[in-house]
Formats: structure tokens, sequence, C-alpha cells
């Protein structure tokens, strides 16, 4: 295979997207095909693999369970994981209530984004917000998770701002990314649009450490304006039209 032209070179170094990876006959070079194989069991790897005990109880995370039970009744029926398991609920109960802001890390469709990430981001997450002198809530971990359960857990907590920090569907580009959907007041009754997400959270994406101050500012403005999601750009628009 011959060497790219200078913009392709460019454009090589900007993306990790499979681009030019050239052919052998009708196929993949060898070495292309090894790099596909690999990706792909990084891929499933991350999707299957549980976030070991270990590094929730390293975390300082309570932990909390789905209706789900297993990981493998979750992956056949994710919907589960947008419900609490009536232990879970019990020590949720037990669990700080009415904070300013509410953490919460979900395994999702990556426990590898987990074990990778969520640590540098949280110790510099919780930092960022000890500096601006934000009531935290009882740090919470759920596992076999969705993100719909922060509005379960919102309804019982009754925080001002929710945080869950997301293990996102792996790909081919990478196994570890994750994501932070942030809401204000999150109730059962909370869609979509209600939250604000800051996504691609790994090394080759957005730094966790950076994802951690751009959060720390996003939870600034949901209590500022009393609003996230599309409510919170409506009001930030505004505010820019009128400056």
């Amino acid at each position: 295979m011959s060497a790219p032209s200078p913009a392709l070179a460019r454009l090589l170094a900007k993306t990790p997207a499979r681009l030019a990876v050239g052919r052998s006959g009708p196929r993949l070079p060898t070495a292309s095909y090894l790099r596909f194989l690999a990706d792909h069991g990084r891929a499933r790897d991350a999707v299957f693999m549980e976030v070991p005990p270990a590094t929730v109880k390293k975390l300082g995370l309570v932990e909390l369970a789905t209706a789900a039970g297993s990981r493998a009744t979750y992956l056949r029926e994710p919907g589960l994981g947008r419900t609490l398991a009536p232990s879970a609920r019990a020590r949720l109960a037990r669990c700080r209530k009415r904070p300013e802001v509410q953490l919460i890390v979900i395994d999702g469709l990556s426990s590898a984004a987990v074990v990778a990430h969520a640590g540098t981001l949280l110790r510099v997450l919780v930092r960022e917000l000890g500096k601006r002198r934000r009531r935290l809530g009882t740090p919470l971990f759920v596992r076999h998770g969705r993100v719909r359960i922060q509005d379960e857990i919102g309804h019982v907590l009754r925080p001002e701002v929710c945080c869950a920090i997301v293990g996102e569907r792996p790909g081919l580009a990478t196994a570890a990314s994750l994501s932070a959907y942030v809401i204000h007041r999150p109730t059962r009754a909370s869609t979509e649009p209600d939250r604000t997400l800051i996504s691609n959270i790994h090394d080759g994406g957005v730094a966790p450490a950076a994802a951690a101050r751009q959060i720390a500012d996003l939870v600034d403005a949901c209590l500022a304006h009393a609003a996230s999601g599309a409510a919170l750009a409506t009001a930030l628009a505004a505010g820019t039209r009128a400056r």
C-alpha cells in the first residue's frame, strides 16, 4: 500500500475512523483485518463484563441493583435497567435527601468505560463542585442500569440537579466511552429533552478531567436557570440575545 497523500494523512491524524485501510485482492489486508477483530473483541468484552465490586468500593459509591438482576438479563431486556430492585429501593431510602447535586455512575453498555475513566472523572468533578460549595448527595453506582434510572432515583432523593455518568454503547473506535446526562429536578415524568448530554468522554475524545470541569459548569448553569436540556438551551440563547 502506497503512502497516503498529505491531505489524507492530515485527515487520518484527526479521526480514528477506518479510512484508506487498503485491500489485498478482494479482501482487507491482514493487518487491517486483525485490528478490526481486536477492536470488535474489546467492544464485546466491554458489553459483557461486570464492573468489579472492588472498583465500586474504591470509588466510594453505594451500589444499587436494578430489576434486571444479572448482566445476561439486562442485555436481553434492557428496559429492566430503568427500574430499581426492591432491595435497592430500601437502600436508596437511607441515602441523603434533597442534595444540591446527586452523582450517579451507571455501568450501562460499557463496564470497561466505568473501570477506565470513572475514577478520574469523579475525583476531578467532586473537587470542582467542592470549590463551588455544592451540597452533594450520597454517591451511587447502579449495576445493570440505563440512563432513565436517574429519574426514579430523583423521584426518591429530590436533588436540584442529577448527573448520571454512564458507560456508552462501545464501537470499533473505542470500547470505553462515558457520557454524562445532567438533569434539573428529575422525576418519573422526565423525558429525554429534559437532559443535557456531554458525550465521548475518553482518552481519544473529551478527556475525563476536562469533562469534569464541563459538567461542573453545566451544573452551575442548571442551578442558575432552574432548567436543563432544551429549556436550558432556550434560556441560554435568550440570555445571549439580550446581551
